[in-house]
């Protein structure tokens, strides 16, 4: 079967699910600020402890975060001061916790630089403790319908998780085996635009059963899920492909074709995608 269509994944939020490494990237957050001597938050709450109450209320709105006199949230428009920074920009509404870390820690007195520091080795410090000993684990079902999906689409993982060490993390979920393309160090939202491309000249490839591709897969063509509408969906959306927003948070940001609470919902939606025809 020719497969004509584009089927675009995020990671961490959408097929990578648990508070597990947002936890852990707390936690080295809040190393780095008992090393200078600083409090992680307003109230003396550790960062751990702020986002452990964020997730158990399901509100990323926590009364640890500071203001301006105009009620805008401190260093939240202030300039990246790295190239990562600006790849993963802090935004208003928080999408998710991992925005709520780097704004605590901005807040704090961290820079951009010591929370990318953080981060990354948060994802170390997950591999050594053992992925099989938290709580990440892929939604429910996922391993079959990216599989059906593939019968009509072809599927792509974009995500800024960096390659090295990223396949026991896919390995742990299940999907050693689920995509047609793995984009790792996207560094989105900058860098979507050449993810897509990237994405759009493999699934022409694929389509035509390995082939030099001929073409690019049209931007019509292209369905995008992921949580963050600026980083997952904005570009897709802008070229006129079709997007599906997991909102755990209930944000209300962007413009998505699809807005869902989390991935239960996505089966329904992929269906009614893959089986519409394709149009150029």
């Amino acid at each position: 079967m020719t497969r004509e269509k584009l089927l675009l994944l995020d990671f961490d939020g959408t097929l990578c699910l648990g508070d597990a490494p947002v936890l852990f990237y707390a936690d080295r957050v809040d190393a780095l600020l008992a090393e200078r001597g600083h409090a992680g938050s307003s109230t003396g709450s550790s960062v751990h402890e702020v986002i452990t109450r964020a997730f158990a209320e399901n509100s990323l709105l926590v009364p640890e975060i500071t203001y301006d006199d105009a009620g805008a949230p401190l260093t939240v428009g202030s300039e990246a001061t790295h190239d990562d920074a600006k790849a993963h920009p802090v935004s208003w509404p928080l999408q998710d916790g991992y925005q709520l870390v780097q704004l605590l820690a901005r807040q704090a007195g961290l820079s951009d630089v010591d929370s990318g520091r953080a981060f990354r080795a948060a994802r170390q410090d997950l591999l050594a403790h053992g992925l099989q000993n938290t709580d990440v684990h892929a939604p429910a079902g996922a391993q079959e319908l990216l599989a059906e999906a593939r019968r009509r689409a072809v599927v792509v993982l974009v995500t800024n998780s960096p390659a090295d060490a990223f396949a026991p993390w896919l390995q742990a979920l299940g999907l050693s085996d689920a995509f047609d393309l793995v984009i790792n160090d996207a560094r989105k939202p900058l860098g979507m635009p050449a993810a897509l491309e990237r994405a759009r000249a493999a699934g022409g490839a694929a389509a035509e059963n390995g082939a030099a591709a001929a073409h690019l897969i049209p931007p019509e063509q292209v369905l995008s899920v992921g949580d963050i509408w600026a980083n997952d969906l904005e570009h897709v959306h802008y070229l006129g492909g079709r997007t599906v927003l997991i909102d755990r948070f209930g944000t209300g940001l962007g413009a998505p074709d699809h807005r869902v609470q989390d991935f239960a919902a996505l089966p329904e939606v992929l269906d009614a995608w893959t089986h519409s025809p394709a149009t150029v």
